[in-house]
């Protein structure tokens, strides 16, 4: 048997519990500080963007191309040729294939991203013709 008391505290716990319940939890205001850290000029309207996971590349989608930026410097490396009606755009996790979508024919595009560098090789010792196309694999994913 409950005591009078005991009702008391148990009807005011759930009249408290059901005043707090539209808010679910008490919460404040945080304040927001932001800082412009750069402004790249596309020269296009920018239809969409996305980001590798480790940030080092920048993917901007422009009509009918995918400009391939260096976040850490913010220069152009290169430029990806895609259908004009693309309107959207993300990267895998590994950041070796890109995501478009196209909402006009309603289908998705799947394009492999391979990074490829000039590597100066003046006054290097060499076996074959000159200008040979060389590459180097590189495994970083082993365990």
């Amino acid at each position: 048997m409950m005591t009078k008391g005991c009702k008391r505290l148990l009807r005011i716990f759930w009249i408290v519990s059901f005043l707090l319940l539209p808010s679910g939890v008490i919460t404040t205001q945080a304040a927001v500080e932001s800082s412009l850290v750069k402004t790249l000029h596309i020269g296009k309207r920018v239809l969409d963007m996305t980001a590798t996971v480790d940030g080092k590349l920048l993917f901007v989608l422009t009509r009918g191309e995918v400009l391939v930026y260096n976040a850490r410097n913010q220069k152009l490396s290169g430029r990806i040729s895609v259908d004009p009606d693309i309107n959207r755009i993300t990267i895998s996790p590994r950041g070796n294939q890109l995501f478009a979508s196209n909402g006009k024919t309603k289908t998705l595009s799947v394009v492999n991203v391979n990074l490829v560098y000039d590597i100066d090789a003046k006054g290097v010792p060499f076996k074959g013709p000159a200008d040979a196309p060389v590459v180097i694999a590189v495994f970083d994913d082993y365990q």
